[in-house]
This record gives C-alpha cells, structure tokens and sequence, in this order.
C-alpha cells in the first residue's frame, strides 16, 4: 500500500476547509501537510485542532516578510522536512484544487495501479471550472455547487501539478519538481530528463516537458486516467473574496476581470467528482461532531459573511459585479481579444508594456499576443509529436 502526501499552502480558507481535507483523506491521502500565512479567519486554529484529532493532518505557519512570497517560502521549507519527502507519492495542491480520478472508486490506488508499473510521477492537467453562472456567495461545497467546466480544447487551462515519487536532490515546484542543480549539472540534468512520468492518460511524458514545462501540450495532453478540476473563480462575490485575499505569489492585480472573464468556463458538464458526495458529507459531519472545530468553523463563517457584507456596502460594488459580468460574456471563441498578460515570460510582458507605450489599442495588442504565442505552441507541439512518433509511442 502506497502512502500519499499532498501538500499545500492556504489563507482564509475556513468556508472550504473541511471539505478539501476531507476529500484528500476520502481518495487516500494518508498525509496532508497545510502551510499558512497571516490567517485572518481562524484557517490556522481549525488546522491546529484537526492535527489534533487526526495525525495524519500537519499544520505549518509560515510568517512571510513583508513583500515576501508565501508559497515559495513555503515550498523551500517543505522540501527540507522528512514529513514531506519522506513518503512513496507527493503532490503539491493549491485549496481550490481536487484530484478527479476516473478508474475505480476514484482513490489514488486506482490510478496507481492503472498505470505502468515504473511510474515515476503523474502530470495532471487541470479542468478550469467555472462560475455555473452564480452571482452570490455560495459558501456550500466546492464540488457541489459548480459543475460546469471547460472543455478539452481550452489550452489556456492546460496548466499541470505533478503526483510524483521524491526523489534525492528534489526541489519542489507548485506545478511540478525538478533536481537542484539540473541547470548547470549535465548529469543531474539527465537524470531528471530520463525520469519515467506519464500523463492523466499513462502515457510517457516528452523531454521537452521533463526540461521544465508546467503545461501540457496537444500532444502530451491527456485526461482518460484523471484530471484536476480547478475552481479558480466560484461565484462572482466569491471571486471578489478572493482579490482581497491576495495570492501566494504576490502578485499585484492577480484576480482582476480579466482573469475571471477567461477562467469562467462554463462549456461543459463536469459532474464526476460529485459521486464523492454522500462520503464526503459524512467526514464533513463527522469532523463537525467535535464541538472545538465546529465552533471554529462557524467562525470562520461569520468572519467571511461579514467580509460579504462589507463588499456588498461599498459604493464601486455594482460597478465591480458588472464589470466580471461583462469578461465573462465573451464568448469561448473570441478569448483571444481579451489582453491578458499574467502567464507571459518577461520578454512577452516587455513587449506589450513598448506597445502600450506606443499607444497601439489594446485590442491590437490582445491580437499581436494570441498570435505570438499560438506560434510558440505550434512548434512545441511539433517537437513533442515528432519526439513520441521516433519513439514508437504514436502512430
């Protein structure tokens, strides 16, 4: 029996803490390690008192200075602790993110004995889920109040996060580990090339991707064996939570209109993961019947209803609600005149700032983008087709 580590970072997450806890532990995850950071909403003392009630949950605080970064200070800290590495899988998740495994019961076993034997790690790609057209707060469960979702072909979705044996020399990475020194050690860097991970599909993954992508490709792409659904943006009230929260990459403006108007994906029915809703109520329940933690929790309630409250009294509020309205009309085909810079390399983020300062529109510049880096793709996935056709994985 494998034991499996997931490993997270959080910040004001009581609404849907116990869920995403229980849900690991439902699909067997033995360890859940939770870093957080200046919790405002009693987050850090309910992940004080469910380490308490069960060992298998560790609770980390990590003080951040300011302008510092919360998750990369997080991921350096965790890779130096036996808790973390010390373990047969591991996988970093963010708090909105939920393992969708198809075969079997949907537990990590299934998918581990799905693929070939020698499986070294698993690169899951996300499924962007959208709003289901919810306007209010909804703090119910994740997986129950939005199942709607992208659709396949939504490459702007295909970021990945990695379930992975450690391995000496790890660093770990949000989307994906890499060997410390691989950068300037050809040898360390071979022996991450030659590392033997497959995609949702089970099918091996490129050395291109093993030399640093965090995206999937068209041809590396595959969701047969399991995906991850991504609850980037939830309801719109929940979305503006979430700006006032931050990120733990602090970024300035992260989660602005633009950013929900192209997450907010909506195309498709993505109902698999609510078969683990009877289940998962019950641990729900279960972790609630300690009256400590249920005090805590409806705390943490009360903390984010007055937070709402307070949104809902400040006079830019429509205007905000409107403007998230407006992105996410835009239809799934015309995403691409829509200018949204957070994923570019830095030369790309130079490169629209000259034009911006030129006074080229922003649709024009939204253009000059889409079509910059459609071309980038074309020729990766060239190299990651050409590579799995020399070696006889496809046709």
């Amino acid at each position: 029996m494998s034991r499996v580590t997931a490993l997270t970072m959080m910040r004001d997450e009581a609404p849907a803490l116990l869920e995403w806890v229980a849900f690991q532990k439902l699909i067997g995850i033995e360890r859940v390690i939770v870093y957080t950071n200046a919790c405002r909403d009693g987050t850090d003392a309910m992940l004080d008192r469910l380490a308490r009630m069960d060992e298998g949950i560790l609770h980390r605080r990590n003080p951040v200075a300011p302008g510092g970064k919360p998750q990369p200070t997080a991921l350096s800290h965790a890779q130096t602790l036996p808790e973390t590495v010390e373990t047969d899988w591991l996988i970093t998740l963010d708090a909105d993110e939920f393992l969708n495994i198809k075969p079997g019961a949907g537990r990590v076993s299934d998918l581990l004995a799905a693929v070939p034997e020698d499986t070294q790690g698993i690169v899951v790609t996300w499924r962007m889920m959208g709003s289901n057209g919810l306007t209010d707060w909804t703090p119910g469960l994740v997986t129950e109040a939005y199942t709607r979702g992208a659709p396949d072909a939504f490459r702007k979705g295909w970021g990945v996060k990695t379930l992975f044996r450690p391995f000496p020399d790890l660093k770990l990475g949000i989307h994906r580990p890499s060997v410390k020194g691989a950068g300037k050690d050809p040898e360390r860097k071979e022996r991450l090339l030659s590392m033997a991970w497959v995609n949702g599909s089970g099918q091996p993954m490129t050395r291109q991707f093993m030399d640093g992508m965090w995206r999937s490709s068209a041809a590396t792409l595959g969701y047969d064996l399991v995906e991850l659904p991504h609850f980037a943006v939830k309801s719109r009230e929940a979305y503006l939570l979430r700006q006032l929260r931050g990120n733990v990459n602090a970024k300035p403006d992260k989660y602005d209109a633009t950013y929900f108007g192209i997450f907010d994906r909506n195309e498709t029915e993505q109902t698999s993961l609510t078969r683990h809703l009877p289940e998962l109520r019950d641990r729900i329940a279960d972790y609630l019947q300690d009256p400590v933690l249920s005090d805590l929790h409806a705390r943490g309630m009360a903390w984010h209803a007055a937070q709402i409250d307070r949104l809902r009294t400040q006079p830019d509020h429509a205007d905000r609600m409107a403007a998230l309205a407006r992105a996410s009309d835009i239809p799934f085909d015309r995403l691409d005149t829509m200018l949204f810079t957070q994923p570019l390399a830095p030369r790309g983020k130079q490169m629209v700032a000259e034009l911006k300062s030129k006074g080229v529109p922003e649709a024009e510049i939204a253009r000059i983008v889409a079509q910059s880096v459609a071309k980038l793709e074309v020729q990766r996935d060239a190299r990651d087709f050409a590579e799995l056709r020399a070696r006889g994985i496809i046709d």
